[in-house]
C-alpha cells in the first residue's frame, strides 16, 4: 500500500511540473552491463555456481527537477534494475531501485522514498568492484538500500560534509533506526587531495556499525595514478548478538585508459555469512569510450572451512 501511494505520489509530481516547461527539467540514464561469469563452488551471494551469462545490477532511471525559487527545487527518481542473485532475490529478477522525492538547494538535499543509506554512501569509491560478486557487501553489513527513509544530505563547506539518514514508521522494515555520517574531501580524487569519512549506523536493518575510511593518490604524474585505500568497520547483528570488525584495503593504478586494481577484505562478524571471510580480489578494467569499460575479475573468497574461486569478463556502459 505504501508503495502505490508513494509512485503515485511521484507521477503526479511529474505530470504536475510537465506543464511548467521552463522551469521543468527530467532524463533518462541508465547502466547495462553484460558479463560471462565462471563460479567455482557456489558459496558467493549475488551468484551461482557455475558458468553463465549475467547482466548484473543493470538498470534504468529517470530523475526529474522542477525549480520552484532560485535557491530551492523539487527532485524526484525513479529507477528500476535487474536484481542481484541474492537469496532474497532469486525469485524476482527485477525490481525497484532508488526511489524518492524530495527537495534541493543551498542548504542541502532532503529527500524521502526508497534511497541508499547515508552509511553506505560513506563508502566513496573506495570499493573497487563496486555491484559484482567482488562487492564488500559479499562479506560486510550495513551496505542497505531501505524504503521510506529520510535522508539529508549538506552541501560541501570548506571540503566538509554531513549527512543522515531516518527510517520512518512508514515501512514493512524495522523502523526507527538512524546513521549520520562526517567526510571531508573528494572520493574521486579530483577536487580535493584526499577522501576521508567516519560513519555510525544505530539499528538500521538490525544494524549497529562504526566506519572509518581513508582514500589517498600516493604517486601521480600526466596520465597516470597510484592511489590507495583503507576501511575500518565494526558491525554488530542486534538479533543474532553477534559482532566483529572488518578491514579492508585497495590499491589502483590508472594509466591512460588503463586501471589495473587489487583489494583484499575480512569481516570477522558472520553477519553476511556464517564464518569468518577473507575477500581477496583483483582486475583490469579498459575505459573504450567515454561511458564504455571493459574488464576482467578474478577474485577468491576464504572461509575457515572452504573456499571457492570466481572469474568475470564483462563490459558495462553508463547513459
Amino acid at each position: 500500500m505504501v508503495k502505490s501511494i508513494y509512485s503515485a505520489a511521484v507521477c503526479c509530481t511529474l505530470a504536475f511540473t510537465a506543464s511548467k516547461v521552463n522551469a521543468f527539467e527530467w532524463d533518462w540514464y541508465g547502466k547495462l552491463e553484460l558479463q560471462a561469469l565462471d563460479v567455482d563452488k557456489g558459496l558467493y551471494r549475488y551468484a551461482d555456481q557455475g558458468r553463465q551469462i549475467e547482466v548484473p545490477f543493470s538498470r534504468l532511471g529517470l530523475k526529474a527537477k522542477h525549480q520552484l525559487t532560485d535557491g530551492l527545487a523539487v527532485i524526484a527518481v525513479y529507477e528500476w534494475q535487474v536484481n542481484g542473485l541474492d537469496d532474497a532475490n532469486k525469485g524476482h529478477r527485477f525490481g525497484s531501485r532508488n526511489t524518492y522525492i524530495g527537495l534541493a538547494g543551498r542548504y542541502g538535499e532532503l529527500v524521502f522514498g526508497k534511497n541508499d543509506t547515508r552509511f553506505k554512501k560513506s563508502e566513496g569509491k573506495i570499493d573497487l568492484f563496486n555491484e559484482s560478486l567482488a562487492d564488500i557487501a559479499q562479506i560486510t553489513p550495513a551496505q542497505d538500500r531501505l524504503e521510506n527513509i529520510l535522508s539529508y544530505q549538506s552541501p560541501i563547506i570548506e571540503g566538509f560534509n554531513f549527512s543522515a539518514t531516518w527510517q520512518t514508521g512508514a515501512s514493512d522494515e524495522i523502523a526507527g533506526g538512524y546513521d549520520w555520517v562526517v567526510g571531508y574531501g573528494d572520493p574521486a580524487l579530483k577536487k580535493y587531495p584526499l577522501y576521508l569519512a567516519y560513519g555510525r549506523t544505530d539499528e538500521l536493518n538490525n544494524i549497529t556499525a562504526e566506519r572509518l575510511l581513508a582514500q589517498l593518490p600516493l604517486w601521480q604524474t600526466d596520465g597516470a595514478v597510484l592511489a590507495a585505500g583503507l576501511m575500518y568497520q565494526h558491525s554488530e547483528h542486534l538479533v543474532r548478538n553477534i559482532e566483529g570488525d572488518a578491514w579492508l584495503a585497495q590499491l589502483s593504478y590508472q594509466r591512460n585508459d588503463w586501471t589495473y586494481k587489487w583489494q583484499w577484505q575480512k569481516d570477522d562478524s558472520r553477519t553476511r555469512h556464517a564464518e569468518n571471510a577473507r575477500l581477496h580480489s583483483i582486475g583490469v578494467d579498459y575505459q573504450w569510450r567515454n561511458n564504455l569499460t571493459a574488464y576482467l575479475l578474478l577474485s577468491k573468497l576464504n572461509f575457515e572451512t572452504g573456499r571457492d574461486h570466481a572469474a568475470a569478463l564483462g563490459m558495462k556502459f553508463f547513459f
